[in-house]
Order: C-alpha cells, then sequence, then structure tokens
C-alpha cells in the first residue's frame, strides 16, 4: 500500500504572507507535517528559513497547529494529514 499525497492547505500569518508572493494560503500535498515542512522548503524557501532551524527543526517561536491542537517536538512532525486538512503557522513572541 503506497503512501498517498493529501492535499492540505497551510495558512501564514501576514508577517509571513510577503515570502510568498502576498498569500496567506499555500495549496500543498503532504502526508505529515515533516513532509510539509520538506515540501515548504523547496517551493517556498524564505518562509521555510523564517519556520525552521538550518538543522530542519522547528524553530522554538514558532507554533504549528493541527485541527486546532498544537503539535510539539519531533513526534508531532510525524503528524498524519488528511485531504482538506488545514495547518496553521503562528510565530510567538515571548514578552
Amino acid at each position: 500500500m503506497g503512501e498517498e499525497q493529501k492535499t492540505v492547505t497551510l495558512r501564514l500569518p501576514s508577517t509571513l504572507s510577503t515570502y510568498s508572493g502576498g498569500k496567506s494560503q499555500i495549496v500543498m500535498s503532504a502526508s505529515t507535517v515533516e513532509q510539509l515542512l520538506a515540501q515548504l522548503r523547496v517551493q517556498h524557501p524564505a518562509i521555510w528559513e523564517c519556520l525552521c532551524t538550518e538543522e530542519g527543526h522547528v524553530r522554538q517561536h514558532v507554533t504549528i497547529f493541527v485541527n486546532n491542537e498544537v503539535i510539539q517536538g519531533a513526534g508531532g512532525l510525524q503528524t498524519v494529514l488528511k485531504p482538506g486538512q488545514e495547518v496553521i503557522v503562528l510565530p510567538t513572541f515571548g514578552v
């Protein structure tokens, strides 16, 4: 049984939409959050650099939501995505 790629929507805050030609949503095909980030690295490297470190880890100040749930750590990157799901990324800034 092969891995089927699923079309999902990556929602960006306005601060990052400047790196995507003004788009606040990017439709991508990915089965996991990790695949989505890998695809983002190729298609929109400037956005990827804002979200991830050179080693490919999600930056400490970035929160990723799938189905309104925060995903965290390396295990969170394995979160399975379903067709039509939205993945939301938000930079979080501590005071």
